[in-house]
């Protein structure tokens, strides 16, 4: 009997061993999670690796490569050099940060100045014509988003749950919503009639097209449109990355499947700007 259950548990060990050897896994941004989906099926087609895919952030990702517990992390922001050193990456498309609004207000443009405002809180009304709500709800994102890092880079401002910030940082209002998922950030607009809010480009024309109650205002009247993504004249961009550990070789196959132009129609029909690898 012991001899018996023994052999048991070693051959459900030896499953498992084999069933984890073939799944390669993703954590991290939710802009980049819907490429990895899309793209997942013929992937896995030609290939014995599945593709296993959550959520949960670019800060999450990236720790989770460290702690081994994912094979590539997705972040949705520009890579610091110490990364670039420290881990194996590639920048798989460009992305924008948009700002949107409910379509009922009317806020076509803004600078750089007004949007700073708002989310400083120094702006106190909304005084454009055809704005209904003049006190705005200013939704952020949680810190562990790369959305926000994108946009605390270009306005200079932080979010006030940062640690360690100096005492002259310019902060985000202490009651700005703060929202985890692109999704999550689009519903909320959806729903609030009064709200402006940050979130992926790519991800606000998706549900804009299903006919979700948003719209994207131009920023320094420019409006981020794949064309002023790739040129550069959008002010609020940002990489999307594909990052793993060194001695992962894992991912090899993957990897050289993305080099080879295996994803580039997927990254260009959900509305990313593909790269060059």
């Amino acid at each position: 009997m012991k001899t018996t259950l023994f052999i048991l548990l070693l051959t459900i060990s030896l499953q498992a061993e084999t069933t984890s050897s073939d799944i390669i896994r993703f954590s991290g941004g939710t802009t980049i999670q819907p490429i990895i989906e899309k793209t997942a099926p013929a992937y896995q087609q030609t290939n014995k690796e599945s593709l296993y895919v959550e959520g949960g952030g670019s800060e999450v990702g990236i720790q989770k490569v460290i702690n081994h517990s994912s094979d590539i992390a997705m972040i949705a922001r520009n890579l610091s050099e110490e990364e670039k050193s420290r881990f194996a990456y590639m920048t798989i498309a460009v992305d924008a940060v948009a700002v949107i609004h409910h379509e009922s207000q009317s806020i076509n443009n803004l600078t750089k100045q007004e949007l700073i405002g708002f989310y400083d809180g120094s702006k106190k009304e909304c005084n454009y014509a055809g704005c209904e709500h003049v006190n705005l709800i200013i939704i952020s994102r949680k810190i562990d988003r790369a959305t926000l890092a994108t946009f605390e880079a270009y306005t200079g401002l932080k979010s006030p749950k940062r640690k360690n910030l100096p005492p002259d940082a310019k902060l985000i209002k202490a009651d700005a919503w703060e929202a985890e998922s692109n999704i999550n950030t689009l519903l909320w607009v959806a729903g609030l009639k009064g709200s402006i809010a940050i979130v992926s480009h790519a991800e606000a024309i998706r549900y804009e097209k299903m006919g979700y109650p948003i719209r994207i205002t131009e920023i320094e009247n420019v409006y981020p449109s794949l064309e002023t993504i790739k040129n550069g004249t959008y002010p609020i961009q940002n990489t999307l990355n594909l990052v793993w550990n060194k001695e992962n070789t894992k991912v090899e196959r993957f990897i050289g499947w993305v080099k080879s132009g295996g994803m580039d129609s997927d990254i260009t029909k959900l509305g990313f700007v593909a790269v060059d690898k």
